[in-house]
């Protein structure tokens, strides 16, 4: 009898006791799942930003132009002081070792005129795992006109270095996605400067917005007491539409009944323009601009319209449309002729 209790209380303890290790070594094993899990999620955040990453830097180069923001704005009779300059921009990647594997030079003009150089700058852009962002350095030059057009010649730049070049710290800009689109923007307050004129600290909020076809910019600029003293005052953005490039021939009848012909002409569609002068005495002049048309408002159709000028006339005196999407796009007056094909690989400046 007391051997048969004796073996139930040996029993009783080896359950027991297997099962309090059971019980230690399941303790254990959540313990290190807990703390794997940050590192599993790390390990997933880091594989979704290198995705978006590419993605962004397929959709970031290319013409971008808020030709139709101009136009629609002034359609809708915007107070003056709303409304936002014509502005052309180019974003194109450049090798530079030295600021870093992922460089941009962004070159800006306004009012149509290549002259009117108002912009230089690199754009520095990386994967940022600890934040989970791209983060975005800006680089201004010290003399920008001195750099106009490098993106026709990139092999200008080999020689620059980061002495020639400028950047403000608390400036970069921060990018996430949001569903089909990168927002991207400076940590408010961050970025300051002392003006020269109050003597008092501005901060400069920058704001991005990209898609595949466009680039919305925003900079504004508060002094101390947060009163905005620079950017738009309704604090709509510049709302740039990627461009397409065109490869044009046109024609146009001279005086004595012959013709003048050029091929191989260059056109956007965000507003690109063309002109063509006749080889005669006293010669002629006739233009064509290219705009992909996108509605605001109404029913109207998005279009892709191909105008025809004459000098000194803000109306265009013809016009062919075809869908947003086509690859060539034609007009024919008879006094002048002139057809663009899609060629987004073609070579030459763009007008």
């Amino acid at each position: 009898m007391l051997i048969a209790e004796l073996r139930a209380d040996q029993a009783e303890s080896q359950s027991r006791t297997k099962a309090e290790v059971e019980c230690l070594m399941t303790h254990r094993l959540m313990i290190l799942l807990i703390a794997l899990m940050p590192l599993e999620a790390m390990a997933d955040d880091s594989a979704i930003l290198d995705k978006d990453f590419a993605l962004m830097m397929t959709w970031l180069p290319g013409i971008y132009d808020n030709q139709e923001q101009v136009y629609f704005e002034d359609e809708q009779d915007v107070a003056d002081t709303l409304r936002h300059e014509r502005v052309h921009t180019v974003l194109k990647p450049v090798k530079l070792p030295r600021f870093g594997d992922h460089v941009f030079y962004l070159q800006q003009y306004v009012n149509d005129d290549p002259a009117q150089l108002s912009r230089a700058r690199l754009y520095v852009l990386n994967p940022d795992y600890e934040r989970n962002v791209v983060a975005m350095q800006i680089y201004n030059f010290d003399v920008p006109e001195l750099l106009a057009d490098v993106h026709l010649d990139p092999t200008q730049l080999a020689q620059l270095t980061t002495d020639q070049v400028h950047t403000m710290l608390g400036c970069e800009v921060l990018w996430r996605r949001t569903a089909n689109q990168f927002l991207g923007q400076t940590q408010r307050q961050a970025c300051t400067k002392m003006s020269t004129e109050s003597a008092e600290h501005t901060s400069i909020n920058r704001y991005f917005l990209l898609t595949e076809d466009a680039l919305w910019i925003s900079d504004r600029a508060h002094n101390e007491t947060d009163k905005p003293v620079a950017g738009q005052a309704d604090r709509v953005p510049f709302k740039h539409r990627k461009a397409r490039q065109f490869e044009c021939w046109m024609t146009a009848t001279q005086r004595d009944g012959d013709s003048t012909f050029r091929r191989g002409l260059t056109v956007h569609d965000q507003g690109g323009m063309i002109w063509l002068e006749t080889e005669e005495d006293a010669p002629q002049q006739v233009g064509i601009k290219l705009r992909n048309v996108r509605w605001p408002y109404g029913r109207n159709r998005p279009s892709l319209v191909l105008y025809a000028h004459k000098p000194d006339q803000d109306k265009a005196v013809s016009y062919a449309w075809a869908d947003p999407s086509a690859q060539r796009i034609g007009i024919n007056l008879r006094w002048m002729q002139a057809s663009c094909t899609l060629t987004p690989h073609s070579v030459g400046p763009t007008q």
